[in-house]
Order: structure tokens, then C-alpha cells, then sequence
């Protein structure tokens, strides 16, 4: 017999080993300075400025409302699913089995 060959393994625990690895890297914990009084006045933006920046970042991205209803992308796509492959199919089983429908 043929001695079973573990590259496959090996690989697979290797990927394993490096994925853990980079997910316990993303958890360690980081400490934050808090800013200054004078980093913060830095910051600090005008209610008029404000207002625009927030303005024009909702008109920039108008249907932004949509993007968090899953329910309606699940439901774009099993329609496109439907219209792209189902149509064609039903229409070639009508063509060679019923085709006086046509």
C-alpha cells in the first residue's frame, strides 16, 4: 500500500494556525489617550459648517436609508435569479413540449 499523503492537512492546519492568528492580532486590547482641551477646540466645527457637511454628505449618498434592509436585497436577487434563469428555462420547456402555447 501507498503511505496516505498529509499536504492537505498539514496546509489546511497551517491556514488554520495563520487565521487564528490574525483574528487574536485584530482583539488585542489598545488604549486610547483622551484629546486635550486644545485638541478638542481644534476639532470643534461651526453649526453652520456642520450643517452643510451633513448636508451634502446625504445628498452625496441618497439611499443610504436602503442599504441596512437586507430583506430587500435578498429579494432583488432571487428576483433577478428568477428573470435571468427561470424565464428562459420556462420558455424553452414550452417550446419543445407545448409549443402551441406559443
Amino acid at each position: 500500500n501507498m503511505a496516505r499523503r498529509c499536504s492537505s492537512f498539514l496546509a489546511v492546519a497551517a491556514l488554520c494556525t495563520l487565521a487564528i492568528w490574525g483574528l487574536t492580532s485584530l482583539m488585542v486590547p489598545c488604549f486610547v489617550v483622551a484629546p486635550s482641551a486644545v485638541d478638542k477646540q481644534k476639532l470643534d466645527m461651526p453649526q453652520p459648517e456642520r450643517v452643510a457637511v451633513l448636508a451634502a454628505a446625504a445628498a452625496w449618498l441618497p439611499e443610504a436609508a436602503h442599504a441596512a434592509n437586507n430583506g430587500y436585497a435578498l429579494q432583488q436577487l432571487f428576483s433577478a435569479i428568477f428573470v435571468i434563469g427561470l424565464g428562459p428555462a420556462v420558455l424553452f420547456w414550452i417550446y419543445f413540449n407545448k409549443p402551441e402555447l406559443l
